[in-house]
Formats: structure tokens, C-alpha cells, sequence
């Protein structure tokens, strides 16, 4: 008898000491649409209204209790911009545009300010935060007389000459931002969110540093680069193809940014966590 109640207060205790870890732990599957942007420079603003796109993802999360959760995500998305668009002079004159499609795949870690549960009334709602990592593939391409080129085998600022190296087009970034979700039923979650990502490149858009040598450019790669590199008005018109060489064409100490936000829908998978106090495991957790 005596070691039946000893064994009844140890898993007692190991109930309440696990409890807070325990109780909450569920995976969900979701899905997220929305719009994204850029800011880089061909767009000086993440939120500028000229350069809106629609997106989609698939994700999936694992709750460890009401406020810590981790997620995966992977979004495939459209991003562009245009000196058209510009307000001032220098961009206007540039008159470069891209568009690149963007595929993430991103592992994040999710902070919830208030108690939630998906299906659970007493934790219906709450605002959150996330932060994580990202890795990305972009293509940055452009429309010259009517075909579509992609920029990066083009070298438009002379990479793959005189030994400088082209660059990647998969990268990473650092994915932050925050929004708020709720229960919608006993399964069934929704939220709004909106995430930035911060890049380490700065050829989103294929624009960073000066104008290349156009002489060695035509040479390498044709007369396509040169005319993508270059689509100035004031050096159009020019004979001497060395004019812009090493005029300002991008800031390459600017890193690019792009954003994801959007509506999730998010399905439960699994009722609370498999408990291991045995004893206790008809309790209902809804």
C-alpha cells in the first residue's frame, strides 16, 4: 500500500512539473497566400504599392506549449521593380527594370504574447512575433525587344571578366515579423502576418555596383549583356562604348530585402500530446 501511494505521488509530481510542457504540444499543417515586395534599387521601399505581387506557401508547426512553437515554411512568390516607377533624375535616366521568381524554404521559431491553443476557447487568440533563417533561390530577368533574359549568365556588371566571379542565385536571409492568429473551430486556425526578410546580397535585382567595361562585356557575352547593362538615355546615343565605364550603376553596401505577407489557414493534426501520466489520460483537453 505504501509503495502504491509513493508511486501515485511520483506521478502526481512528474504530472505538475510536466504539465506546462506537456499539455500544450500539437503539430499543425497550413497554408498562406498573400503579396510580396522588394527594396532594393529598383524599388526604395519594402511597402511601395508599384511593385505588389501575390505569393503562396505551405507550412508546418510544432507547438511546444501556449507560447513557444517552431515552423517550416516554403513560399514561392514574384518579386520586380522598374526605374520607371522612380522620382528622381539618376534612376529615371538608368531606366533598368527586372522581375525574379523567389522560392524560400525557411525554418522559424514563433512567440506567442498571450496563451494559445488551436480548438481551445479558453486561448482563442493572440498577436506573435517570429525570426528564423531563409534559403532562397531568385533569377533575376529582364525583357529586351520583346524576349526575356536572365541577368546573372549575362555578367551586366561584368562578372565573369577579369576574373571577377558571377553571384549566386541561391542565397540566404534573415525572415522577421509578427502578425496575430485564432481559433476558428476545434481544428481550425487563421491569421495575418507579415515578414520581412533582410538579405546578404545585393543582386536581387541584378544591380550593385558600376557599369562595366562594355567593351570586354561584348566581348564575353554578347550584345545582349551590353545592351542590359546599360540602358541609359543619356549614354544611349554615345558611339564610345567605355563612356559609363565605372560610373555609378547600384550601392552595393545596401543589401536587398524582400517581404511575404498574407492570410494562413492552419489545420490541427493531432489532439494534445501524447501524456505520459497514464493515470490521467482521459482527461478532457477541449
Amino acid at each position: 500500500m505504501i509503495s502504491l501511494m509513493k508511486k501515485t505521488l511520483f506521478l502526481l509530481l512528474l504530472c505538475v512539473l510536466t504539465a506546462p510542457f506537456v499539455r500544450a504540444q500539437y503539430e499543425e499543417i497550413g497554408i498562406q497566400v498573400g503579396v510580396t515586395n522588394y527594396k532594393g534599387e529598383l524599388s526604395e521601399h519594402l511597402f511601395n504599392t508599384d511593385f505588389i505581387h501575390p505569393f503562396g506557401g505551405l507550412f508546418f508547426r510544432h507547438n511546444w506549449n501556449r507560447h513557444w512553437s517552431w515552423k517550416v515554411e516554403l513560399n514561392y512568390g514574384k518579386i520586380s521593380g522598374d526605374d520607371s516607377k522612380a522620382d528622381n533624375g539618376f534612376e529615371l535616366d538608368r531606366n533598368l527594370s527586372f522581375h525574379s521568381n523567389i522560392l524560400e524554404l525557411s525554418p522559424q521559431l514563433e512567440f506567442n504574447f498571450f496563451p494559445y491553443e488551436t480548438g481551445n476557447l479558453a486561448y482563442p487568440f493572440t498577436p506573435f512575433v517570429f525570426g528564423g533563417i531563409s534559403v532562397f533561390r531568385f533569377n533575376p530577368k529582364a525583357e529586351l525587344n520583346g524576349d526575356v533574359y536572365e541577368l546573372q549568365p549575362l555578367g551586366t556588371e561584368g562578372q565573369g571578366t577579369n576574373n571577377n566571379k558571377k553571384y549566386k542565385r541561391i542565397q540566404i536571409a534573415i525572415p522577421f515579423g509578427g502578425g496575430v492568429k485564432w481559433t476558428v473551430s476545434e481544428r481550425i486556425g487563421m491569421g495575418i502576418e507579415v515578414g520581412a526578410r533582410r538579405t546578404y546580397t545585393d543582386y536581387l535585382d541584378d544591380v550593385s555596383t558600376v557599369y562595366p567595361d562594355l567593351n570586354l562585356l561584348l566581348a564575353a557575352n554578347g550584345a545582349a549583356a551590353v545592351a542590359l547593362s546599360d540602358r541609359s538615355f543619356s549614354s544611349r546615343d554615345t558611339s564610345n562604348s567605355s563612356y559609363v565605364f565605372r560610373n555609378q550603376r547600384g550601392n552595393s553596401k545596401d543589401k536587398d530585402w524582400f517581404l511575404f505577407a498574407g492570410i494562413t489557414i492552419y489545420f490541427r493534426l493531432n489532439s494534445m500530446i501524447k501524456d505520459s501520466c497514464k493515470p490521467f489520460k482521459k482527461r478532457n483537453y477541449h
